[in-house]
């Protein structure tokens, strides 16, 4: 860089930190009482936010072991094969990506 690029950069950089002081000296900290009124209120929702997500999880939890108890009352050798079928996906896929992963390592 030259000397009178740099000077300018400088100059710039001086002049935009200058108007963020500025912009930042204008901001004042909330109150005690509003920080502690804003803590419980962040609080409470929190709370409701879990209960609300442990209620969903169990609502999904609820339905699929209902879905898997039908299917094996109604239908035991299909309830066996998709035992079996999703697990050999999941491990065929993990496989395939480890190999291609290989190659892709051998190749570079």
């Amino acid at each position: 860089m030259k000397p009178d690029n740099e000077e300018e950069l400088l100059r710039r950089l001086n002049s935009d930190l200058a108007r963020l002081d500025a912009q930042i000296d204008n901001i004042s900290p909330p109150s005690l009482p509003e920080m502690e009124h804003f803590m419980a209120a962040e609080a409470v929702r929190r709370r409701r936010q879990s209960r609300m997500e442990l209620k969903l999880f169990l609502l999904v939890a609820l339905f699929l072991l209902g879905a898997a108890l039908t299917a094996l009352g109604s239908a035991p050798v299909i309830y066996w094969i998709f035992q079996a079928a999703f697990p050999l996906a999941a491990l065929s896929g993990f496989i395939a990506n480890r190999i291609r992963l290989r190659r892709e390592d051998a190749d570079k």
